[in-house]
């Protein structure tokens, strides 16, 4: 469809979108990192241009947390918390507790927990690797922190070296 140009649209142009959950669950993971960027980004010209204090906690479709405070999400929590919620919001704690879904708090919890051991793990391999990198290249390392053991056997292969390069030279000639 030509425009007042005379000229074809590349592009639909911004349409409306139905507000539903996407079917497609793969393309959740995607559409949440685009769209949490311009969430982020709406709460921070809230905060400047209103100067009000703002926090946006998210939970990804892969349950990883996403947040963002104005100037912090604890200032703000700890503000909230402190002043209580607003009257409209003020709540009987015992049917608060009766709509509580205790085995969607022990799933969640269940999740948490996974992702700590993970998370944990992950860290466990990661200091393995530094340690495998570092003994690789050891000469990199200052002496002073290496022990009396390290120095010895760093010795031995560096005889070995030496020894391996003499022999190659008297090959060569």
């Amino acid at each position: 469809m030509p425009d007042l140009n005379g000229v074809a649209k590349k592009t639909k142009g911004r349409q409306k979108i139905e507000m539903k959950k996407m079917r497609n669950e793969s393309n959740l993971p995607v559409t949440f990192s685009k769209l949490r960027t311009g969430v982020f980004k709406k709460a921070s010209e809230l905060a400047t241009l209103c100067g009000v204090d703002v926090a946006v906690i998210m939970f990804s479709p892969g349950n990883r947390v996403f947040f963002f405070g104005s100037p912090s999400v604890d200032s703000v929590v700890q503000r909230y918390k402190t002043q209580g919620p607003p009257p409209l919001l003020t709540l009987d704690l015992n049917k608060v507790h009766s709509t509580v879904d205790e085995v969607e708090l022990h799933t969640h919890l269940h999740c948490l927990s996974n992702q700590i051991a993970i998370e944990k793990k992950r860290t466990k391999d990661l200091n393995h690797l530094a340690k495998a990198v570092e003994d690789q290249f050891w000469w990199a390392r200052p002496i002073e922190s290496m022990t009396y053991s390290q120095l010895d056997k760093y010795k031995k292969m560096l005889e070995e070296f030496k020894r391996q390069l003499k022999e190659k030279r008297g090959n060569l000639n």
